[in-house]
Formats: structure tokens, C-alpha cells, sequence
């Protein structure tokens, strides 16, 4: 039984696709139970992320197919739909995938360290609902342990590579204290989303959210403890603020020069550091050049992102090459553990001829026979036992004339140092 894994991922599918098939985590359990009603594997995991949706199993390489016409129809979908955006990876190469998803090489963000926890998190769902056994153990242990070792040896990770998270830490080089920043951002959409998480995480609570549509900016300051402050208002507000960034769909800029430079007298010429994240921009260029005022473009940030990434692409390069050297250790291991397995299954397998004839010598010993004739019929009983079946192979390979497996067949059974007879 082989290590499989099967999935579609944003490299290999559109959105619409990813979301039709994705599970959530009240639908993880059920399809476990009937994924392994069919059949089809011993064990099983379900990752499904926003990115991303994998089964992870041990099984035959034959049932793949199978298992895509199941995950198709679990989510009621057409096979042929899905089938040109499968992928599958087979045992050593199912181990280095999954490792390089786990350490975030596989990733639309390269590097991002949330992919960690959500395989954690399918991994612990499946023991719960008993689909893991040792192979998959094993499997996901030595995944987290080079994941780990990644994290610790590289830099995959300390390279901002997302615009609000360069954005924020920008912010933090100029303010000692930023949790103690009145933060304002303007919009709604995704950047600003972002925006809010990276200032929560870096301990900000004093946060205000405006934009156009109040009820829009209502449910995001809901979800993120913010205030409101409605958009027409923002000129009078301007002084209250110490971190400004902006992300707005408006065709000409919403922060003017006219409006900033009376919140900084007001201030005392306390500095407002800004970001525009916007195209066409929010905030016009000029408020640049005023005094106090530390404004970033999208531009300057593209900048800063890009120079990450290149630190994060080397870092990957050593991620890589541990990932390389966990798995020649994954395979060797599992194939030292199969081995042992084979000599403990050959070594059942005498003990249970020996134990078979012993006690048929036994009953025949109680009944009075002759000792020293049942001696002699115990040891032919287990020699023809023993020796039958290697007999039937070695005559096969004889008649085959296979020079290789025949010199292998005279290591295993002891002969190697006999000599041919003429």
C-alpha cells in the first residue's frame, strides 16, 4: 500500500472550482466515514483551505481515479469538470509534497505560516474520527519536524511579502509604541481587511474604520473591535489619527493637502505616518511634502515586497535542500521498517509450522508411538514445510534462466559459499 495524495490547488484550478470542492469542517467527518466505507484506503486526511483541497490516504495507485470520481460526486460535480485539474502524488513524492505545503513552499503566498496550522488541524481531525493509522502517522510527524526545522534554519518566514504587513511594519519603525497609535483606514475591500488584521496582531486597539457605505464599514469594524467614523467627517478627524492607510475605489484623491495641513497644527506637528494602497490614488502626492507627514505609495511598498520575496526565494532554496535530506531519511526509514516487518512475518510464518507439527507429534506421543520414529517424522514434516515453496520458486527461476534472481535466491537461503557441482 502506497502513500497517495490527491487535490486540486490555485495553482491548478480556478476560485469557482477550489470553493465547489472545498469541505467544511462539519463536512470533514462525515466524508471521512464514507471515504472509508468505500473501500478505497486504510487511512485518509482531509486538508481544504481557501487554496487548496487534498486527500491524503494509503492505498493502490489504482484507486486515484476512483477516488476523483468520489470527490467529485461527495460534492456533486462532473468528473470530467474537475478532471483536467487533479493532481496526484505517489508515495516518496506524496511525502515531499506534503512537506513543502506544510512549510509554505507550496503556497500562493510563499513562505506564509498559517498553511502550518491548518494541516495540523486535518491531521488532528482525522485521528479524532479514527481515519489515521501508522503509516499517515508517521507520514505528518516527520512533516511538522521538518516544517519545524524549516522555520528555525530559514528565513522563509521573516521577509514581509504582503502589502499591509510591509505597510504595518513600516509603522512600527516609526512609532516605538504602536499599540498605543490611533490607526484610522479608509475603505473596505480585501487590502484594508488585511490592513486590520496585521495592526490587531500588532497589538493596535485604538482602530476606526470609514468609507462611503456606512453599513459596509459597520460589519468590518464589527469583525475587527473597531469604531466607525463616517466619511464626510473624516477632514475634522484627520488630527486624531497617527496611522493612516487607505484603500478605496474613488476616482480622485479623498486626503488633500488643504486637509492635512490644519490637523497637524493642531497636532503640534505630531507626525502622521500614511500609506496608499489605492489606484488611482487616495491621498494626493503633495501631502508628501509637508512636514511630519510620512507617506508611502504603492509603489515604495512594491518595492520593499519585491526585495523580500527575492530573501524569501533563497530562503526556499534551503528549505528545499532540508526538505530534500527528511525525505532520502522518510524513505530510507520506511523501507527499513518494511523490511523489518517481511523478516517478522517469515519468522511467524516458521513458528507457525514448527508450533503445527509439535503438537501433531504430541497427540501421536500420548498415544504411545515410537519416540524416536516421531523425531524423525517432526523433522521431515517441518524441512518439507520450510522447503516447498522456496523449492516451487527456484525450480521457476531455473527454467527462466534468470542468472540475476538466482544468484540472489542462493544469498537468502544460504548457499552463497557453496561451489557449482559439475
Amino acid at each position: 500500500m502506497n502513500l497517495l495524495v490527491l487535490g486540486i490547488n490555485h495553482q491548478s484550478a480556478p476560485l469557482e472550482l477550489r470553493e465547489a470542492i472545498a469541505f467544511s469542517t462539519d463536512q470533514i467527518r462525515p466524508a471521512l466515514l464514507e471515504l472509508r466505507s468505500t473501500g478505497l484506503c486504510s487511512e485518509a486526511v482531509i486538508l481544504s483551505t481557501c487554496n487548496r483541497t487534498e486527500v491524503i490516504t494509503v492505498g493502490h495507485p489504482d484507486t486515484l481515479s476512483v477516488l476523483e470520481s468520489w470527490l467529485a460526486a461527495h460534492h456533486r460535480i462532473e468528473h470530467a469538470l474537475l478532471k483536467p485539474h487533479f493532481y496526484h502524488f505517489i508515495e516518496a513524492d506524496a511525502a515531499r509534497h506534503m512537506m513543502r505545503v506544510a512549510c509554505g513552499l507550496d503556497s500562493m503566498v510563499l513562505g506564509e505560516p498559517q498553511i502550518l496550522g491548518q494541516v495540523k488541524t486535518a491531521f488532528e481531525q482525522a485521528k479524532t474520527h479514527d481515519a489515521v493509522s501508522t503509516r499517515l502517522h508517521r507520514l505528518f510527524q516527520s512533516t511538522f519536524e521538518v516544517a519545524k526545522q524549516v522555520r528555525t534554519e530559514t528565513e522563509i518566514g521573516q521577509h514581509l511579502i504582503s502589502m499591509p504587513a510591509a505597510a504595518v511594519r513600516l509603522a512600527q519603525n516609526l512609532f516605538t509604541q504602536l499599540s498605543d497609535c490611533h490607526c484610522l483606514l479608509v475603505g473596505v475591500g480585501e487590502m484594508i481587511q488585511l490592513s486590520a488584521k496585521q495592526l490587531q496582531n500588532a497589538g493596535v486597539s485604538q482602530l476606526t474604520i470609514t468609507n462611503r457605505t456606512e453599513t459596509k464599514a459597520a460589519a468590518l469594524a464589527q469583525e475587527a473591535g473597531a469604531r466607525t467614523l463616517p466619511l464626510e467627517q473624516l477632514a475634522t478627524h484627520l488630527e486624531n489619527f497617527d496611522v493612516i492607510i487607505s484603500a478605496t475605489g474613488a476616482n480622485r484623491p479623498l486626503i488633500t493637502p488643504e486637509m492635512v495641513e490644519p490637523a497637524l497644527k493642531s497636532r503640534r506637528h505630531a507626525p502622521i505616518f500614511m500609506v496608499d494602497l489605492a489606484v488611482p490614488r487616495d491621498i494626493h502626492p503633495e501631502v508628501g511634502r509637508l512636514r511630519d507627514i510620512y507617506l508611502y505609495s504603492l509603489d515604495d511598498l512594491q518595492n520593499i515586497v519585491s526585495e523580500n520575496l527575492d530573501q524569501r526565494k533563497f530562503a526556499a532554496a534551503d528549505a528545499e535542500s532540508i526538505i530534500n535530506d527528511a525525505i532520502d531519511r522518510f524513505v530510507r526509514n520506511e523501507k527499513t521498517r518494511a523490511g523489518q516487518n517481511l523478516v517478522v512475518s517469515y519468522r511467524r510464518q516458521l513458528e507457525a509450522v514448527k508450533s503445527e507439527a509439535l503438537e501433531k507429534a504430541l497427540v501421536r506421543l500420548e498415544q504411545g508411538d515410537d519416540p524416536e520414529e516421531l523425531l524423525t517424522l517432526l523433522a521431515n514434516q517441518i524441512t518439507q514445510k520450510v522447503a516447498h515453496k522456496p523449492s516451487v520458486e527456484l525450480r521457476r527461476l531455473i527454467s527462466e534462466g534468470d542468472t540475476t534472481d538466482l544468484i540472489t535466491a542462493r544469498q537468502l537461503l544460504g548457499l552463497e559459499a557453496e561451489e557449482h557441482q559439475p
